[in-house]
């Protein structure tokens, strides 16, 4: 690299403003933004005479690249400096980029400049209100290149079907399937929120499907039952959207609760329970089944912070929750089991007790190493059986 601006480096330059959409919104806006100036970095007097072999092919190197060599590209604005050995010696001081059209040919975006206002034109003969997005966000313009007829399509649809109360397989827009509106969720948010009236757009909601007025796919909760007796018709194992499941209320004692889908099928049968699983992080939503609060029920998750912080989640709304296989014995038996803790949870805890906080702290000031995380399905079924018999148990004596 040299230790002088070269054509390169003006170059780079001016692709910084193509990455930060100066130049892109310049098609659009006319800012102002040419004709524009770099000033370059230039030898100093004393490495004039130090470096003299190396600064004239410079100089030559920079004219050659130069707009009145090539006919395009930058300009060189020079200054005639006096040296005492050398006499007097035009130096380039700064690059002079005149037009915008010389800034696309050095930078290579003549094609995507091409692409850009031709789908600005497309999306604002429908859609004029959308005239500030496009000019401060062209470059999002250029990311859909290949896709804003489907785009248009898209929102001339959910303009004219508001809250339709269908759910997205059932759209019908010609060319357009619906695995379309499912992976371009965000960019329609966006442009949905600018077009769409305040009245079709539910500011409450926390999906695309209900902020749009379409209908959500329902939540469901998957169940077994321990209990052969309780089997409802011969079936073990059922799965209900959760406002049916807040109404069954199964004649049980004892709910444990585990994120992990195979921990929940192959949990020990246990006489009046039922295991609630694969919920993981939607697991605030038994929040709405009140009949949880009159029973005995325990928490499993993965021994990590994050395990840690959804056992204080479930607690807010049903304190009487007791942890299970989450101790400090379970951890450090399974040394040979453990992996990295990706992006730790660091906040704090209010609802754990004394021997679950003091393990929480351990694990987020890496007592036994960087971020150790052992996973629930890790465990040794053994082990769990174990720590669910001791579980049964202990509820047994204290109901003695």
């Amino acid at each position: 690299m040299s230790k002088w601006s070269d054509t390169k480096w003006i170059v780079e330059q001016l692709q910084r403003k193509w990455d930060n959409g100066a130049i892109p919104r310049e098609l659009l806006t006319q800012t102002g933004l040419f004709p524009l100036t770099f000033s370059l970095k230039k030898p100093k007097s004393n490495e004039i005479t130090s470096n003299f072999a190396d600064v004239y092919p410079w100089i030559d190197a920079l004219r050659e690249a130069s707009k009145r060599k090539r006919g395009y590209g930058f300009e060189l604005i020079e200054k005639e400096i006096v040296h005492r050995q050398l006499g007097r010696n035009p130096i380039p001081t700064h690059a002079l980029i005149t037009t915008i059209d010389d800034a696309l040919k050095l930078i290579k975006k003549n094609r995507e400049a091409e692409k850009i206002q031709k789908d600005v034109s497309l999306i604002l003969s429908e859609w004029i209100v959308l005239n500030d997005w496009a000019q401060k966000f062209p470059l999002k313009v250029l990311q859909y290149y290949n896709d804003w007829t489907n785009i248009l399509a898209v929102l001339r649809w959910f303009y004219e079907h508001p809250n339709s109360g269908l759910y997205m397989r059932q759209m019908d827009i010609p060319g357009v399937d619906t695995k379309f509106v499912e992976n371009k969720k965000r960019i329609l948010t966006e442009l949905l929120n600018i077009i769409l009236p305040e009245e079709y757009i539910n500011q409450k909601a926390g999906s695309f499907e209900g902020r749009f007025g379409l209908c959500e796919k329902p939540i469901r909760i998957r169940m077994r039952f321990l209990d052969t007796e309780l089997y409802i018709n011969g079936l073990e194992d059922i799965s209900a959207p959760f406002e049916q499941v807040a109404l069954f209320n199964p004649n049980v004692s004892t709910v444990f609760i585990t994120e992990n889908e195979i921990n929940g099928l192959s949990f020990p049968n246990v006489k009046g329970s039922i295991v609630i699983f694969g919920l993981g992080y939607a697991v605030d939503i038994l929040k709405t089944i009140n009949w949880l609060k009159e029973k005995a029920v325990y928490y499993w998750g993965d021994l990590d912070t994050h395990g840690f912080k959804m056992l204080d989640q479930v607690r807010q709304f049903f304190p009487q929750v007791k942890s299970i296989l989450m101790n400090e014995d379970i951890l450090l038996d399974s040394r040979d089991l453990w992996v990295i803790e990706k992006e730790p949870f660091y906040g704090s805890l209010s609802r754990l007790t004394k021997d679950e906080q003091q393990l929480f702290f351990s694990l987020q000031n890496n007592m036994w190493g960087e971020n150790v995380r052992l996973e629930q399905e890790r465990i040794p079924f053994t082990r769990v059986q174990d720590e669910v018999q001791k579980a049964i148990r202990d509820k047994v004596l204290q109901l003695h």
